[in-house]
């Protein structure tokens, strides 16, 4: 696996110039008619993103924006719905409320349209995450107990145990719970304990980070468990051996094959997102901002009146996706291109 890892390593350092080129200004990505808020939650290599519109008390629409077509409202079931993840082909996953007002795992097709993701005997469910594939990973609550589930590209499922599965890699590797363990499926659906504890980051290699405790950890799928230190959070784990978060307030990344830690920026900062180019994104101050893989930063254009802005996805191109969240309240999905 090492061997693989270093070649990945090898490979990014060719990678075009302009995928670690830093984005040079801020979209407003808006919201549906008569929405108030909007958030952008994940962006593929394409430029479109998943998020929701939000509006009037608790009603909230999934939404997707493509790159040169605007804000599109996803096909839903007559109430509430949400989109959590969208892969290569503009596939989302989420869920869709019915009219008993129970979640209903779905997924949306390029076209928009809503595919609802069945279990035998569950009467609520939902979609975490979509890989490249269309698998998509949630879970389905049947008899009263939640269950991990895996449904594959043309909607059968497997029921994996009693809990709930986060995050599927393109390799059908799944992370999630059972109980308040942090397991992880093999492509067989045979599942490990990693930890007691909670999971904040997952890649395709299906290494994990999260927290144990106090403590910031990293399972990597060799088996080995990193500790991070008491108060640290990795956000997010590239395919090619580093992790980002946050520790004692200060963006960190941290090197998982040469050891050690660099701060990339003093507090009050945090890193949320870390590409295979090792561009990394996440917020300075009030500020988003990206840096490279050699630390040089960038704050990123602030969007007119926003107090303040957060990054919740970065694609392999360089974009970044987020929030700006203005005074009165309100906050708009934004992205940096």
């Amino acid at each position: 696996m090492r061997t693989a890892m270093v070649a990945a390593v090898v490979a990014a350092l060719i990678i075009p110039a302009t995928a670690q080129a830093a984005p040079l200004a801020v979209e407003d990505l808006g919201t549906l008619p008569g929405d108030l808020r909007s958030t952008a939650i994940d962006i593929n290599d394409s430029g479109s993103i998943a998020g929701v519109s939000y509006g009037a008390g608790t009603s909230q629409h999934a939404v997707r924006w493509d790159r040169f077509d605007g804000i599109r409202k996803l096909a839903d079931l007559g109430f509430d719905s949400q989109a959590t993840a969208i892969n290569r082909d503009s596939v989302i996953s989420g869920y869709a409320v019915n009219s008993a007002g129970q979640a209903q795992a779905v997924k949306w097709n390029p076209s928009g349209a809503l595919v609802q993701l069945v279990v035998a005997g569950a009467t609520s469910s939902v979609a975490y995450d979509v890989n490249d594939s269309g698998t998509v990973a949630g879970a389905a609550t049947i008899n009263g107990v939640s269950q991990a589930v895996l449904w594959d590209s043309i909607g059968d499922a497997t029921i994996l145990g009693a809990g709930s599965a986060h995050h599927v890699t393109n390799a059908g590797w799944a992370v999630g719970y059972t109980g308040t363990d942090v397991v992880r499926w093999n492509a067989s659906g045979v599942w490990t304990v990693l930890d007691t504890g909670t999971v904040l980051a997952v890649n395709q290699l299906a290494d994990a980070g999260g927290t144990a405790g106090t403590n910031g950890v990293l399972w990597l799928r060799n088996n080995t468990r990193t500790q991070l230190g008491v108060g640290a959070r990795p956000f997010d784990i590239n395919d090619n051996g580093f992790a980002v978060g946050e520790l004692s307030s200060q963006a960190i990344r941290w090197d998982l094959f040469g050891g050690g830690s660099a701060v990339l920026a003093p507090a009050p900062s945090s890193a949320a997102e870390v590409n295979n180019s090792g561009v990394v994104a996440g917020t300075v101050g009030t500020a988003a901002a990206t840096w490279t893989m050699a630390g040089t930063r960038t704050l990123l254009p602030a969007l007119p009146g926003a107090a303040r802005h957060s990054v919740s996805g970065l694609s392999e191109v360089g974009q970044v996706i987020g929030v700006a969240n203005f005074a009165n309240g309100t906050y708009r999905a934004v992205v940096w291109r």
